[in-house]
């Protein structure tokens, strides 16, 4: 037998395959564990309780949100096509350029508490470019699907009897 199939015989037995995962090992990551890290927005969907849907920040969203392992988050979502300040500057854009940017994007941080049991993520939003959100103990997400590379969330929408619909994916 060739000394280095021997010498990866002995590795394998004394410390497991390199190939194996922490799941084979029956060392599975909690929800929190695979919840920590930054997300790449994919979509933001407004579902009405009829079932049709509509795109909250169009049809190509930007955002991104952030998990850290000590309990704090941050998001912010946006429209591609936002419109750029004939100003340049946010103290002096027009009430038509100021509006759209409100209605087309949001921002947030704060702090939150995963549930693992039933999979429900309260946020305590400490800031927000919507302040009608920050100290509201009612912000929950339920997460629906929470894979290595893709993470889905579902809330009440703003618009009575609607919901959002959320994907995000890992950032590599």
């Amino acid at each position: 037998m060739n000394l280095r199939v021997i010498f990866a015989a002995c590795i394998i037995a004394a410390f497991g395959s390199p190939l194996m995962t922490f799941d084979a090992l029956g060392q599975k990551q909690s929800l929190k564990e695979k919840l920590v890290g930054t997300w790449l927005q994919v979509s933001v969907d407004v579902v009405s309780s009829d079932g049709t849907r509509r795109p909250l920040f169009g049809e190509n969203p930007k955002g991104i949100v952030i998990y850290t392992s000590d309990g704090y988050f941050s998001l912010m979502q946006a429209r591609a096509d936002l419109p750029k300040l004939v100003s340049g500057r946010p103290q002096t854009a027009t009430a038509d350029e100021a509006k759209a940017v409100l209605a087309g994007s949001i921002a947030y941080f704060g702090k939150y508490l995963l549930d693992e049991a039933s999979n429900v993520l309260s946020v305590d939003i400490q800031a927000s470019t919507f302040a009608n959100l920050t100290g509201d103990p009612t912000e929950k997400r339920t997460i629906t699907s929470l894979t290595e590379n893709e993470l889905k969330f579902t809330r009440p929408g703003l618009v009575p009897s609607t919901t959002l619909e959320v994907v995000f994916k890992r950032a590599k």
